[in-house]
């Protein structure tokens, strides 16, 4: 009688009992479970986030190197930086962002594969010291021996947390383009795409003279030429040249003719410069611009903050990347009462979402191509 109770205990479970979900439905569940409770770190420490800043990963480390990519698809995150982090915590203590353990670190970053909502790593970071502007994130190890998560094609956002909390997230997609020669070391490659295509800056900063202006834009190679496993960061011909207008007609530019070939002022850009890029990671390459027409034949002028009046300039960036591809980019900016007219998203009187603000600091002028 016992046994036959037991027999209908079962019979009656199994019909209560759904049809069990595949390997992959039940990992894209946890994950979405994962991604809604996102178990936090650091002991249960309630950072102080009253201050009318948010933190925010500063765009310049995000896009000049702060994300690398092997073409077999390592990621990793080695020099990012921070502005605006909590300096204290709800209770009136010193905020502590370095541990010797991951599991005590406050500040932590998910790879999230947007489209199928896994999460396919987390990266740990301690900052020590603590400053107010670009603050560097030190990288932890991922694993006991690695330090990257191993991800494939797909789109992914990273999340970055300080103690439990989403304080902002960087999109980014990786592309693999397949290597036709059947003797190559990879039979595939693997790169980064996103905001490096979309987003250019400039400061006065960058060089002795404090009042030059310095352009910078992004470059990577997205080549499928590998010599072998050992050798895949090689540099390749990268070429480019600017062409800044004022209310649509020339006032600056950079080519070729400024490496000392030939000296006075001149019209318009013609030949590319040539610049260098290294594989697994976009490089930021930024340059001097040259004013058009200079008060001078006989040396070339660079265009400096004082230069600038009232107007509406626009960056013209042409490049033909190592694959010999051609791109022509326009980057419109505005000067107004003196100063230089941030944009929106850059600006945080006006971008809404702190999640996605472009960080530049006081002195980088951030504009998104039209």
């Amino acid at each position: 009688m016992k046994r036959l109770n037991w027999t209908l205990f079962l019979v009656a479970m199994v019909s209560l009992t759904p049809l069990s979900p595949t390997h992959a439905q039940l990992g894209k569940l946890k994950n979405k479970l994962g991604l809604k409770k996102n178990k936090a770190q650091g002991g249960g420490v309630e950072l102080d986030f009253s201050s009318p800043f948010t933190p925010a990963i500063t765009m310049e480390s995000l896009l000049s190197g702060g994300i690398k990519l092997t073409i077999d698809g390592k990621l990793s995150t080695p020099n990012l930086a921070v502005s605006f982090l909590p300096t204290s915590t709800k209770k009136g203590d010193k905020a502590n962002y370095d541990s010797y353990k991951k599991e005590d670190l406050l500040l932590y970053a998910d790879v999230v594969n947007t489209e199928s909502r896994e999460v396919a790593g987390r990266f740990h970071y301690s900052v020590n010291p603590v400053l107010k502007v670009a603050a560097v994130m030190n990288q932890k190890q991922v694993h006991e021996t690695e330090d990257f998560i191993q991800i494939g094609k797909g789109k992914y956002r990273l999340d970055f947390y300080a103690a439990g909390k989403l304080y902002y997230t960087f999109p980014f997609e990786v592309i693999e383009k397949k290597v036709d020669d059947p003797y190559a070391a990879f039979t595939s490659c693997l790169f980064l795409k996103g905001p490096w295509e979309d987003w250019n800056y400039f400061d006065f900063s960058s060089y002795s003279d404090k009042d030059l202006m310095v352009w910078h834009h992004f470059i990577d190679n997205t080549t499928t030429n590998v010599e072998n496993k050992f050798r895949v960061e090689k540099n390749c011909d990268y070429k480019f040249k600017y062409e800044l207008l004022k209310d649509g007609k020339i006032f600056g530019a950079y080519d070729s003719r400024m490496q000392g070939s030939k000296k006075g002022s001149f019209n318009a850009p013609k030949d590319y410069n040539t610049g260098g890029s290294t594989r697994t990671k976009w490089i930021n390459n930024s340059v001097q611009v040259t004013k058009i027409p200079g008060t001078n034949p006989d040396v070339w002028q660079q265009v400096k903050k004082s230069d600038f009046t009232d107007g509406k300039y626009e960056m013209i960036v042409y490049t033909k990347d190592c694959t010999g591809q051609e791109l022509k980019r326009h980057f419109p900016f505005q000067v107004k009462n003196g100063k230089f007219i941030q944009h929106p998203e850059q600006d945080r009187k006006v971008h809404q979402d702190p999640l996605t603000i472009v960080e530049g600091g006081p002195h980088q002028f951030w504009y998104k191509r039209k």
